[in-house]
């Protein structure tokens, strides 16, 4: 039924977006076994040039928002640890193995300080075995990072997609179970951007709306959208043209669709949004308040006064 979706969505005259589905590892080999990784390299038989199928997804741990994610001692306020889907890094990089010597692009669901330990020390185990180059192994989320983390990250060629949302919309609600310290260093896009690592961020959808301007102002300003405005780790900020890098080229790069969008260039398509002010000529504190005029798909103008009402498919 997803299949049908969207592939009826992808080729149908009032859609208005590019999609890249990442196949989730767990329900294809609990359905196909040792035939899951064919399976989902078949999906590529449905790509067209809105639809493109790309990559495969793990999770190393539970989750920020429910507090299931998993850490280390001394854990959460409560005393509880969270928990992790594999009981080791080694266990983790086994898992994966096969997807990772069948070339795939791995995404790994990561938030905790142990999780995204095991999720680091699984790929170093699975390079040790089988290097590859330009694998762009993406730790998704990346919630509670040290700067141990960030420097392994730089040198095993991983990237980062992290959840930008952990600042704007949970850290005020999450401080009293993680404490202080820790939600305020969440999402450590400073820490990454000055290791010279690739990083996105992104909404998670529907943990936090998918506005990848508030997205943006938040990177620059490590504001909440609550209206104390609490700045949360100021030292953690980036610039606003590396913000803007990372809701285009560099999530285009994270995907793998790099060639095809995430900047105007000659023989990509000519995807862009058409906004009524320069988000790098303005006041910082302004960004997530920039209005859309339209979005150009594949040099297609689309008016936001179009998609603010369902159409039928074709």
């Amino acid at each position: 039924m997803e299949l049908k979706i969207a592939k009826a969505f992808s080729q149908s005259s009032a859609g208005a977006l590019r999609i890249v589905p990442v196949v989730y590892a767990e329900p294809f080999i609990q359905k196909y076994g040792d035939k899951a990784i064919a399976e989902a390299q078949a999906l590529q038989q449905q790509d067209n040039d809105r639809l493109i199928f790309q990559g495969v997804k793990f999770y190393s741990d539970g989750g920020y928002l429910p507090e299931t994610m998993r850490m280390q001692h001394p854990g959460y306020t409560d005393g509880s640890l969270g928990s992790s889907n594999y009981k080791s890094a080694q266990d983790f990089a086994a898992a994966m193995r096969p997807w990772w010597d069948a070339g795939y692009h791995i995404h790994i669901h990561s938030n905790g300080d142990i999780g995204n330990q095991n999720s680091i020390n699984a790929l170093q185990l699975m390079i040790d075995a089988k290097p590859r180059f330009d694998h762009r192994y993406t730790i998704n989320h990346f919630g509670i990072p040290s700067t141990a983390m960030v420097m392994k990250i730089k040198a095993l060629g991983a990237v980062v997609s992290a959840n930008i949302s952990y600042i704007s919309e949970r850290a005020k609600l999450e401080y009293p179970a993680l404490g202080m310290d820790r939600v305020s260093y969440a999402t450590r896009l400073g820490t990454l951007v000055r290791n010279g690592i690739v990083t996105s961020i992104h909404s998670d959808a529907p943990v936090s709306a998918p506005v990848p301007l508030k997205e943006a102002w938040t990177a620059v300003t490590r504001k909440d959208v609550y209206s104390d405005g609490k700045v949360w780790a100021p030292a953690e900020a980036v610039t606003v043209s590396d913000a803007m890098k990372m809701i285009t080229i560099n999530a285009a790069y994270t995907l793998g669709v790099e060639d095809k969008v995430g900047s105007i260039e000659a023989g990509k398509f000519a995807d862009f949004a058409i906004l009524d002010a320069d988000p790098q000529a303005i006041p910082a504190i302004k960004i997530k308040d920039v209005g859309v005029y339209a979005t150009v798909l594949g040099g297609k103008v689309i008016p936001v006064s179009e998609t603010k009402k369902p159409r039928p498919l074709d």
